[in-house]
C-alpha cells in the first residue's frame, strides 16, 4: 500500500483524464479510514463511484463508511459561498441578494477561466481548515487543466486587485487627481469599446458588482491566500497517478518535472490499471504478444523510474477484475498498490 507522511493533511492528486484518478482518490480515501477520519472531495465521479459512494452532486457532505466521508462539489454553490463568507461581517440581506442576482455576478460563478478550479480549491481549503478531518483529499481535472487548477487562486486574486476594482467602481475617475485622471485617459476609450460590445447595460452591471464587494475587498482577498497557502503547505501531498502507456508515461514525466519546479509538494507517482493477469502464464495466441509488450513497457519503467526524481516513490495499482464496485473494493485497490 501507499505511505503517506504521518504529518500529511491534504492530498491533491493530480494526473491524465482516463487513468482512473477519480476512483484512485476514492480507494486512498477508503484506505486510509482505517486509522483516520477522511474527506474525498469529487469534482466529476462516474456514475457507478457515485453509487458506490452513495453520494449525490449537490455539495453537501455524505457519510459512506466509518470514517469516510465523500462530497461532490457544486461550483455554483461553492462560489457563492466564497462570496458570502467576505460578505457576512458587513452587507446586509438586500445587499447580498442584489449581488447574487447581478448578471455579472452569474457569469463569474458559472462561465469565467478559473472559477470553477477556485471553487474547488476554496472548498478544499475550508475543510482542510475547519480540522473536521485528520485528511482531506481532492481529486482535480484532467492534466490538461492542471495549471489552469493550479493557478486559479491568481486569477481569482486578479480579479479583485483593488486596481481593477476601482477602475470599474468609478469608470469616470470622478474620485482621483488631475495627473491620475491625465494618466488614465484610456478608460472611457475602452468602456466605450465594452459598451458597443456588450451593451450600456453590460457595464452598469460591471459597475454596480464592483460596488458591491467594495467592503468585502480584504475578506476576499485573504481567502485566495489562504487557497495559496493550503496548495504549496509541508503537509499537502501531491500525488500524480499515470497508466502503463508511453505516451501516458511522457506526460507524467512532464507534469512533475514542472510540479516540482512549481514549489510544490510532488511524493509519489501511481501506475494505474496495470492488468492483474500480466503475472500469469498464457499459453499461445494474440494474447502472448499483448502481454509481452506490457511487460516490455514495464521493463521499461522500472529502467527509467530514475528519472522522476530519486526522492519520488513509484508504485503501481494493478486492475481489479470487479464487475460491481463497492466500497469494500476501493480499500482493495488501495491495499493491492505496490511500490516498484
Amino acid at each position: 500500500m501507499i505511505k503517506v507522511a504521518s504529518t500529511t493533511k491534504t492530498i491533491i492528486c493530480i494526473g491524465t483524464g482516463g487513468v482512473g484518478k477519480t476512483t484512485m482518490s476514492a480507494s486512498l480515501a477508503s484506505g486510509l479510514a482505517k486509522d483516520k477520519k477522511v474527506l474525498v472531495l469529487t469534482i466529476d465521479p462516474s456514475l457507478r463511484l457515485a453509487q458506490a459512494l452513495g453520494i449525490k452532486p449537490d455539495g453537501e457532505v455524505y457519510k459512506v463508511k466509518e470514517n469516510l466521508y465523500a462530497c461532490t462539489l457544486n461550483h455554483q454553490k461553492a462560489f457563492q459561498d466564497f462570496v458570502l463568507k467576505a460578505a457576512k461581517a458587513t452587507a446586509t440581506k438586500e445587499e447580498i441578494e442584489k449581488l447574487l442576482q447581478n448578471k455579472l455576478y452569474k457569469q463569474l460563478s458559472t462561465q469565467l477561466s478559473g472559477s470553477q478550479d477556485f471553487s474547488s480549491l476554496f472548498k478544499l481549503t475550508e475543510f482542510v481548515n475547519s480540522k473536521e478531518y485528520d485528511i482531506v483529499i481532492l481529486d482535480t481535472p484532467p492534466a490538461q487543466h492542471t495549471w489552469h487548477f493550479l493557478h486559479a487562486p491568481e486569477k481569482i486574486a486578479q480579479l479583485f486587485n483593488e486596481g481593477v476594482a476601482q477602475w470599474f467602481r468609478d469608470p469616470d475617475q470622478k474620485d482621483v487627481g488631475f495627473f491620475k485622471r491625465v494618466l488614465n485617459t484610456g478608460t472611457s476609450q475602452v468602456l466605450k469599446i465594452l459598451e458597443n460590445l456588450t451593451g450600456s447595460e453590460f457595464v452598469k452591471e460591471l459597475s454596480m458588482f464592483f460596488k458591491a464587494i467594495q467592503r468585502w475587498q480584504t475578506p476576499l482577498e485573504k481567502q485566495v491566500w489562504d487557497c495559496h497557502k493550503v496548495l504549496t503547505a509541508k503537509s499537502t501531498e501531491f500525488i500524480l497517478v499515470t497508466a502503463l502507456d508511453p505516451s501516458r508515461i511522457s506526460e507524467a514525466l512532464r507534469l512533475s518535472s514542472e510540479i516540482e519546479k512549481q514549489g510544490y509538494n510532488l511524493k509519489s507517482i501511481i501506475i494505474n490499471r496495470v492488468p492483474s493477469w500480466m503475472n500469469e502464464e498464457v499459453a499461445a495466441g494474440p494474447l502472448v504478444r499483448y502481454v509481452q509488450y506490457l511487460k516490455a513497457l514495464e521493463a521499461r519503467l522500472l529502467g527509467s523510474k530514475s528519472k522522476f526524481g530519486a526522492h519520488l516513490k513509484v508504485y503501481k495499482s494493478q486492475e481489479l477484475s470487479h464487475n460491481q464496485l463497492h466500497v469494500e473494493n476501493l480499500s482493495d485497490i488501495y491495499h493491492n498498490i505496490e511500490l516498484i
